[in-house]
């Protein structure tokens, strides 16, 4: 019996892979093609409507102009993803639009993978269903958000560098988003004109873990908006630093703030009145905050090249193994698996002693920016740890 239900569910499922396609988008593509790699079709929204969901869609590299509208194309449930994504990591590159660059309504199981997305009129991209992903996308230069969702359920935002978006600094942040499990995990959210995570007006059940949060000169780097009640939500890991103020919870009740590096020149840790039942340890912080667990410290954590945006621990910093394992991550920004059961180093990147060297840096001159010498425009990929022994410079 067991024999047969087990070749039963091999064949359903061989059935779900089976009707899970791979189409190919391209600058120019043509609406008459049938969507392989040799013959591309224009768009996505083209490449929907000719298969629906739950299919892959690679999107060959170029400048595709104007905001996509991707709407109503949900993947089964159960079966596999709709997956959009960019055939080379920031290669395909949105551009402008009167809208958000990439506008997703009501496609639940979508992904969002490896775009630049920039100078969109509104968000860089808006992902505005349930179970919706954007995931190593590097999303600037956009007129309002870089990246929103608002009151969906188990949406992920994870391994993006979203920077220099918005044009107001009360109205246009790096992430603004809301809702109930929401993820936002192992982002660098930097120099955009508000906030840079703003989770708000109601976020529950939310992980906020291994983010680099900075540059946000005149607000907080983290707002956590809870509904009455309390969201329960889980912010650990992080490192945010140079913002205008660190973290800021209201209507909280069960927060869990833990194993954060967080400094700022105004306040690191801030609670509103109604804000109850916080649990605030194992944070480096700089100011000392009103709300310190016994396990807390206050002191300067010994970053690499904080001036360049280079937040990696040094091999004296304070914040190395002084964690609490009880809310560790599986896996290190870089994606490498964690050992179970050990203190882990406080902060979005667990200690990388080949990162605190300058010859691991040879040939990264002006990282972590779009910026290097005799015109190259590259950007070094911050998930894309170097060689260990880096390459010699040609003779």
């Amino acid at each position: 019996m067991f024999w047969r239900a087990s070749v039963v569910v091999w064949v359903a499922l061989t059935a779900i892979i089976a009707d899970a396609g791979t189409y190919y988008v391209a600058t120019d593509g043509k609406p008459e093609n049938d969507g392989s790699a040799a013959k591309p079709w224009p768009s996505v929204e083209h490449a929907l409507s000719k298969v629906g969901g739950g299919h892959t869609i690679l999107l060959k590299p170029g400048i595709y102009r104007g905001s996509w509208q991707i709407r109503n194309h949900p993947a089964k449930p159960g079966g596999p993803p709709t997956l959009i994504k960019s055939e080379v990591k920031w290669k395909a590159v949105v551009n402008g639009g009167e809208e958000a660059g990439i506008n997703v309504v009501d496609c639940p199981g979508i992904v969002i993978d490896g775009f630049e997305v920039s100078g969109a009129r509104g968000e860089g991209i808006s992902m505005n269903t349930d179970l919706g992903t954007v995931r190593n996308c590097w999303v600037h230069n956009n007129d309002h958000m870089g990246v929103s969702s608002h009151a969906h359920r188990g949406v992920r935002i994870e391994a993006n560098l979203i920077e220099f978006n918005g044009c107001n600094i009360q109205f246009h942040h790096g992430v603004y988003a809301d809702g109930e499990g929401l993820t936002v995990c192992r982002n660098i959210v930097r120099h955009n004109s508000g906030y840079g995570l703003h989770l708000y007006p109601s976020i529950k059940g939310a992980t906020v873990s291994q983010n680099l949060v900075y540059g946000h000169l005149y607000q907080s780097g983290i707002i956590v908006a809870c509904p009455d009640g309390g969201g329960r939500n889980l912010i650990a890991h992080n490192t945010v630093v140079g913002n205008g103020g660190g973290i800021a919870i209201s209507r909280g009740d069960g927060e869990r703030v833990l194993n954060n590096i967080l400094v700022s020149s105004g306040e690191v840790l801030a609670c509103s009145h109604d804000t109850k039942n916080v649990i605030a340890d194992y944070n480096l912080c700089r100011p000392e905050p009103a709300r310190q667990g016994p396990h807390s410290t206050s002191a300067d954590p010994r970053f690499v090249k904080p001036g360049y945006g280079v937040f990696w621990l040094r091999p004296d910093s304070p914040a190395i193994g002084k964690g609490t394992p009880e809310y560790a991550p599986v896996t290190d920004f870089w994606g490498r698996p964690l050992p179970r059961g050990k203190a882990p180093d406080l902060g979005a990147f667990a200690f990388e002693p080949t990162l605190a060297t300058d010859q691991t840096r040879i040939g990264w001159y002006g990282w972590p920016y779009r910026f290097a010498p005799k015109g190259e425009m590259e950007l070094s990929d911050p998930w894309a740890l170097p060689p260990s022994e880096p390459a010699k410079p040609s003779q």
